[in-house]
């Protein structure tokens, strides 16, 4: 049986805090052990909100002075979210947008030449805080692209990405469970393997459950991970509605 966690606003506020350090690699204050204690690789799964929830933790990323290296593989950046952290935090919305560095990829080809090519000097150049991969399988599932290829080339990209966590870059990437396909399954696999941390999210009579899936959850009940609450509000950027994300 799963142990809901009974929550607060307050415990509301230290969940979005957990998930903040964990996109920004500080793990020495997370209030469960078992996280990894280096910056590396944090995967966050479940429905296409995760899109904006992976937004929305660069956005607090950016609000503490660092750059953010966003790379954007499901064309579903949304820049509102930025706007409205800045002004609820009062700083200036075009200054906080100077402060990510943004770029898509259309194709999985031209995802992959990103990540392997052209993302090691980019964190060179602008040494950023945070790396967000967005919506990373999701042009993996290209029919036009056959399966064994689509799978190499992404294999390729957790390699890349492997190498650089491995190296202290934080990274933070978002593998939405849709569209639902053949691949899907193989490639969320593919991608779990990869990441130091994976956290998987739901939505449930209006409120967002939360569990670890990796590392497991040393306080889980029978090898169940515990789920933590988000409530509503607190989810209000990321949980605006978001159509489902068509086939590329």
């Amino acid at each position: 049986m799963i142990r809901v966690s009974a929550v607060t606003r307050r415990e509301d506020d230290g969940l979005l805090a957990l998930l903040s350090r964990l996109a920004e690699g500080d793990r020495d204050r997370l209030p469960s052990p078992g996280w990894p204690t280096r910056a590396g690789l944090s995967l966050l799964v479940g429905p296409p909100f995760v899109l904006d929830l992976g937004t929305t933790l660069a956005g607090q990323v950016i609000l503490g002075g660092c750059t953010v290296l966003y790379v954007d593989g499901a064309n579903a950046f949304d820049p509102y979210i930025l706007s409205r952290l800045a002004r609820e935090a009062g700083q200036s919305p075009k200054a906080v947008m100077q402060r990510l560095r943004l770029t898509r990829a259309f194709t999985c080809h031209q995802l992959e030449t990103l990540i392997v090519e052209r993302l090691s000097s980019a964190i060179a150049h602008y040494r950023p805080g945070l790396v967000v991969i967005s919506g990373w399988s999701h042009l993996f599932h290209d029919e036009n692209v056959p399966a064994r290829e689509a799978f190499r080339l992404l294999q390729n990209t957790t390699r890349r990405i492997r190498s650089l966590a491995e190296s202290g870059q934080p990274v933070l990437a978002t593998h939405p469970e849709e569209p639902v396909t053949s691949r899907l399954k193989p490639l969320g696999e593919m991608l779990a393997r990869a990441a130091d941390g994976v956290a998987r999210l739901r939505e449930e009579e209006g409120l967002i459950l939360v569990s670890r899936e990796k590392p497991p959850d040393p306080h889980g009940d029978g090898g169940v991970p515990r789920t933590l609450v988000i409530s509503p509000e607190q989810c209000r950027l990321w949980m605006r509605g978001r159509r489902h994300q068509a086939l590329p």
